[in-house]
């Protein structure tokens, strides 16, 4: 048998449709917003969204896309100017009152989803999905030649740029400026070796690679090439 609080309801809908039942009033003032944010493995980065100080009642901050007491980094309340830290915080976290959250020494396994639910009066409930990425500071790369010093009769070149990182985009610099592409100096498909065939005098000079992604870049040391003679 129904309750007479759902009874209750049905009759409202069945004789004024514009009326709604709601077992909670803030579900009809609930706004949902997503941002992205990037950082540097080892550096620093401040996770915000503008928020009225004098609308905000409290606010919850999750690591994760749902709203999950197990994964709580921490919960505010204003009136009791109360921050209670949860399961998930790891120690690198600076809660602030107006909501916003920092995070430090953030490495690779920071990269994910943070969820920040504010309560704010008129029974609004705002969240904001926070999308990090932290990416990886490159290593400095070598270059490989199968040869150095190469003879003038239609010599081959191979300069081999050497990284363990992955992900990352490949440059080529021949004495200190952009290596211009020809149909005799060539790239590989994934750009980490250098073809030079044949290689001609204007061939000799000093080269680069270098490694580089969102946030980072490096280059190689110079190797010299010389176009041997005789």
């Amino acid at each position: 048998m129904e309750t007479p609080s759902l009874l209750l309801c049905k009759g409202l809908l069945l004789t004024a449709s514009l009326l709604t039942c709601w077992n909670s009033p803030t579900a009809a003032l609930r706004t949902t917003k997503e941002i992205r944010f990037s950082a540097a493995e080892g550096g620093k980065v401040l996770l915000s969204v503008p928020i009225q100080a004098e609308n905000l009642i409290s606010f919850h901050w999750y690591k994760g896309k749902d709203e999950d007491q197990d994964f709580t980094i921490a919960h505010y309340e204003k009136d009791t100017d109360l921050l209670k830290l949860g399961n998930a915080t790891s120690g690198r976290e600076e809660i602030y009152k107006d909501g916003s959250m920092m995070l430090q020494d953030v490495t690779q396994e920071d990269t994910g989803i943070y969820t920040l639910e504010t309560f704010g009066t008129h029974d609004h409930l705002e969240i904001t999905h926070f999308y990090l990425q932290v990416y990886k500071i490159v290593t400095k790369p070598t270059i490989q030649v199968n040869n150095t010093r190469v003879g003038r009769r239609r010599s081959t070149a191979i300069l081999t740029c050497v990284s363990p990182d992955t992900g990352i985009d490949t440059n080529w610099f021949f004495n200190y400026k952009p290596l211009n592409l020809t149909e005799r100096v060539t790239l590989s498909p994934e750009e980490r070796k250098l073809i030079i065939n044949p290689v001609w005098r204007v061939d000799s000079g000093i080269y680069q690679c270098e490694a580089s992604n969102y946030f980072s870049s490096r280059r190689s040391s110079p190797v010299l090439l010389v176009l041997a003679y005789g």
